[in-house]
């Protein structure tokens, strides 16, 4: 009796690590893939919106604008890279969202940028409820954008949910210009 309940309890252990050891990144792993920038003008600057973990259960919307207070929508959902290359593209056309989304903006005035992070809600017989486990949205953020310059907005998807903007080199350094949105900071 002893040897039935061992087995089915070793392959049920195994099965959970081999399970939580499948993810394609840690928390702690907050590479991406090279900026490819838009055509810009002099007037314009080049950013990018990504997503970097989540495993596809908290993409994030993005919202962007100037100082009028209008906030534009900046397309799809935003998923994790590396996510989003496992998931085969007939899915992709049904659940919508991308890797990442460019655009194009006025360079020389104030950008404020927004990520709402979807999370998954718990629910009891039906009724969302709230869990002491629940985390804040990311800080919005804002920076003034140079003419011909390539910046990328960046979400990064752990025990946290941290939102940065970078200036990204023609080298691929980085450095970092945003600061929290002084309106966001106010609410």
């Amino acid at each position: 009796m002893k040897i039935s309940l061992a087995f089915p309890l070793a392959t049920t252990l195994a099965l959970a690590l081999v399970m939580t050891g499948c993810s394609s990144r840690k928390a702690g792993d907050v590479t991406s893939a090279p900026v490819v920038p838009l055509v810009m003008n002099d007037h314009q600057a080049s950013v990018t919106f990504r997503t970097i973990g989540g495993e596809g259960d908290h993409p994030v919307s993005y919202m962007y604008g100037y100082s009028d207070g209008r906030l534009d929508d900046a397309g799809d959902r935003i998923y994790d890279t590396a996510y989003f290359k496992r998931i085969p593209a007939y899915l992709k056309r049904i659940a919508g969202g991308t890797d990442s989304i460019s655009k194009l903006v006025d360079a020389d005035k104030v950008v404020h940028v927004e990520g709402t992070v979807k999370a998954k809600q718990f629910t009891f017989n039906g009724i969302p409820m709230p869990t002491p486990f629940d985390k804040a949205q990311p800080v919005a953020q804002q920076f003034t954008p140079q003419a011909k310059k390539n910046y990328v907005v960046e979400t990064v998807i752990a025990d946290t949910w941290v939102m940065n903007v970078y200036e990204v080199s023609a080298t691929g350094e980085r450095k970092t210009v945003g600061t929290p949105d002084k309106k966001a900071a106010a609410n």
